[in-house]
């Protein structure tokens, strides 16, 4: 069985945070700090 994370991002740019979970949080950081898009 994977693990999961939930976690609660800060996005400066938007002003927003951002809830989810993953399974991959290294990734996710990644994902969320270069695409700067939802998902």
């Amino acid at each position: 069985m994977a693990e999961f994370v939930v976690y609660i991002l800060y996005s400066e740019k938007f002003k927003k945070n951002y809830t989810g979970f993953t399974s991959n949080l290294i990734e996710r950081f990644k994902s969320h700090n270069v695409l700067e898009t939802k998902g």
